[in-house]
């Protein structure tokens, strides 16, 4: 009686740390964002910080930044 009930508890642990390692941290931080007066849903990826929009025709597009202006942008090195 006793082994199954410690069966059963490594099983439901075993069941709990499947779930919080392949399910619970998933890829995609969801968030929103106006756009032309639109709340439209954007996706951030956790992994490299890439941005995607939905479009209803297009599907997930990349979200483009803004450009820096000239005078922000850094130096290069010298060799």
């Amino acid at each position: 009686m006793k082994i199954i009930r410690v069966i059963r508890w490594l099983v439901v642990l075993a069941l709990v740390a499947l779930f919080v390692t392949c399910v619970w941290p998933t890829r995609f931080r969801y968030d929103h964002m106006t756009v032309d007066g639109n709340l439209v849903p954007v996706r951030i990826d956790r992994f490299n910080g890439d941005a995607d929009m939905l479009v209803p025709d297009e599907g997930w597009i990349p979200v483009e930044g803004t450009m820096a202006p000239e005078g922000n942008t850094p130096a290069s090195r010298r060799s």
